[in-house]
Formats: C-alpha cells, sequence, structure tokens
C-alpha cells in the first residue's frame, strides 16, 4: 500500500519527490544527530564535525545521482515520444555521461526532433502529394528517354543506309561492285 502510494507519487511528482525524500532523509539524520548529542556527552564542535561530514557525504551522493539522471533526460522524452531511435538515444546518453555530457546538447535535440503526431516534422499529405508529383515527374522523363532513344536509332538506321547507297565522291559507280565481288 505504502509502496504504491511512493510509486504513483514519484510518478506525477517525479522532480518534486526526489527532494522531498533528500529532505526527509536530512531532516531524519538530523534528529538522530541531536539525539546522539544529548545522550552521548560530546561537546557542540565535535557534533558539527561528524554533521559537517554527513552533510558532505550526502551532498556528494546527490551530486553523482543527479548527473546520473540528467544524462537520462533525453531517452526519457525520446521513450514518452516513442521515438523510433530511443535505444540508441539510451545508449548514446550512456556515452555521454563518460564523456562528461559532451555530446548531451545533441542528444536532447535528436529526441526533440520526433513527435508522434507529424513525424520528423514533415506533414504525412504532403508527402504523399510530393512523392505523387514527384512519380509523375519520373514517368515523364522515362518517356522522355524513350522517345530520344528511338529518334536516335532511327536517324543511325538512315545515316547507315544512306553511307551504303551512296558511292564516295569521286568514285565509279561500277568501282566499288567491282572491289566487293559483285560484276
Amino acid at each position: 500500500m505504502f509502496r504504491d502510494y511512493i510509486r504513483r507519487l514519484s510518478q506525477t511528482f517525479f522532480w518534486f519527490s526526489k527532494w522531498v525524500v533528500a529532505a526527509v532523509i536530512i531532516g531524519l539524520l538530523l534528529v538522530v544527530a541531536i539525539v546522539f548529542l544529548i545522550r552521548q556527552d560530546i561537546d557542540f564542535d565535535t557534533f558539527l564535525n561528524y554533521f559537517a561530514l554527513g552533510l558532505l557525504i550526502f551532498v556528494i551522493i546527490t551530486i553523482f545521482y543527479e548527473i546520473i539522471e540528467i544524462h537520462d533526460v533525453p531517452y526519457e522524452i525520446a521513450h514518452r515520444r516513442n521515438h523510433p531511435h530511443q535505444d540508441a538515444i539510451h545508449a548514446a546518453g550512456w556515452v555521454s555521461l563518460f564523456t562528461l555530457h559532451a555530446i548531451w546538447p545533441f542528444l536532447w535535440i535528436w529526441a526533440m526532433l520526433y513527435r508522434p503526431d507529424r513525424g520528423w516534422g514533415f506533414q504525412q499529405e504532403a508527402t504523399s502529394a510530393g512523392a505523387a508529383a514527384t512519380h509523375g515527374k519520373y514517368e515523364e522523363l522515362l518517356r522522355r528517354v524513350e522517345a530520344l532513344e528511338t529518334r536516335t536509332k532511327t536517324e543511325g538506321s538512315r545515316k547507315r543506309a544512306q553511307v551504303v547507297s551512296e558511292p564516295p565522291e569521286g568514285a565509279v559507280p561500277g568501282e566499288a561492285a567491282t572491289k566487293r565481288g559483285v560484276d
């Protein structure tokens, strides 16, 4: 019951709940330290040294935890948007953690580019209309190329026929037939 309540609270108030838990832990540590101070007969300076040490350890652990949490923000965005590359963004987030978040801004941009309602930013209707127009242009170009090839073939065969049927200038018509072996 309490566990489910904490889980729902952390899902609803994700960042807020973490800070509340941190404040409660610090408060409990302070209460334990005060009870320890009263019961153990230690002086106030020793108490402050132990409290400062505990606070320093707590802050270091919190900063370490938050750095790890920050690297996962692009993945959370990609996951909520059902991004097709969410696994790659998650892996790159871990790489970014080891490179001191040098590529983190690019991961954030990559995760933000995709939205489920419009994809990568192009309208689906415009894309399909553009594809149809491109396909029409492609078909027209194919027809033009075929017409050019047909015309080139017919012109080439005409030129070959003219070359074969016309004797060279200055030649006697009978000479060409004799050279080929025909009288």
